[in-house]
């Protein structure tokens, strides 16, 4: 936890935890190949269209946090996060959720699955959590 992310009682400004769901998300892409690289060479962009954070505890200057993030599998042509960020001692501090559409690059939506991320979940099924 670094000074810049906490206020005057030491404790993390809650907007920080969107800046960690997407370290969360850019972790998840690096690891699975499914980054923001990949999306782009494939012609679209994934924005962001709606996040939820539930805050369970507060995290203060100090702490080292860390963020697990899961991809279930959803219907549509849309990417579906949920994250948990704990503290060194295992303690929830925040969950949350998140949706991504995918749309090409010039804005518009797009209302089926790319066929690259048809591939991905087909290499990844065994990997994704229902809804």
């Amino acid at each position: 936890m670094r000074g810049k992310e906490v206020d005057a009682l030491r404790v993390v400004w809650h907007g920080h935890y969107l800046t960690y769901f997407e370290e969360g998300r850019t972790a998840f892409g690096r690891e699975y190949s499914l980054g923001y690289e990949q999306i782009l060479a494939a012609g679209c962009v994934a924005p962001l269209v709606r996040v939820e954070v539930d805050f369970l505890a507060p995290a203060t200057y100090g702490d080292l946090l860390s963020v697990r993030t899961r991809m279930h599998a959803a219907s549509g042509a849309r990417l579906d996060f949920s994250y948990l960020i704990t503290d060194g001692a295992g303690r929830s501090l925040a969950a949350g959720s998140s949706v991504q559409v995918f749309t090409e690059l010039d804005g518009t939506l797009v209302l089926t699955r790319p066929p690259f991320f048809e591939r991905f979940l087909a290499e990844n099924a065994g990997r994704m959590r229902a809804g």
